[in-house]
């Protein structure tokens, strides 16, 4: 039975010096660590550490974020951890980590549980609140939708210059089908077609 501590940060540019000092401090039997975002998931040190852990081992981590900045995402993890009989010790949940499983098991649940309650409540509550900005700008003629980052007039410069060369080889007829046009920029399809139409109507 070993004891996982699975350390992570959001960029290169942030440090992991203090969950690496708490995995020493906790005589950690393997580290795994990410400098990825915690909005995906699909990060290699996370991947190898849920293909690492087997029944009766521990994973540690000091806070619930460090595993997803998602809930349904956190949800999953957990549920995965506990399908394969593995403990999950969160440092700044100390109610999950009394030394008897069943109430570990249940109080993590119920923390988990609530977190997603209160994200989805609070994602709610930012939809309204854009739903009813967007009504009121539109009813003031302000409201201009989205900025579309492929277009002649784009505040990026590198999505100008896309679409300026895809402008040049859709009329040229320089290309051999809109799916290698897409492909060749580095744009998906939907992204590529809307560029079309802005050209047709220019």
């Amino acid at each position: 039975m070993a004891l996982i501590f699975y350390a992570r940060v959001s960029s290169k540019q942030q440090n992991l010096d203090r969950q690496i000092a708490r995995a020493k401090e906790v005589k950690a039997d393997k580290v795994f660590v990410d400098k990825f975002s915690g909005k995906t998931t699909d990060r290699p040190g996370l991947k190898d550490m849920m293909d690492y852990v087997r029944e009766g081992d521990t994973v540690e981590i000091v806070s619930l974020d460090r595993l997803s900045r998602n809930y349904r995402d956190i949800q999953h993890l957990v549920q995965q951890l506990k399908n394969k009989k593995v403990k999950l010790i969160v440092d700044d949940l100390p109610q999950t980590n009394t030394g008897n499983k069943l109430i570990d098991q249940f109080m993590l649940d119920m923390m988990v549980n609530l977190m997603g309650f209160v994200a989805q409540n609070e994602r709610e509550k930012i939809l309204e609140r854009q739903r009813q900005g967007i009504e009121q700008a539109k009813k003031r003629g302000v409201y201009r939708g989205r900025p579309f980052k492929y277009a002649p007039n784009s505040n990026n410069r590198e999505g100008r210059l896309v679409y300026e060369r895809i402008k040049k080889q859709y009329l040229s007829g320089d290309y051999t089908s809109k799916a290698q046009l897409a492909k060749d920029n580095e744009i998906s399809r939907q992204q590529l077609y809307r560029i079309i139409r802005l050209i047709d109507n220019e």
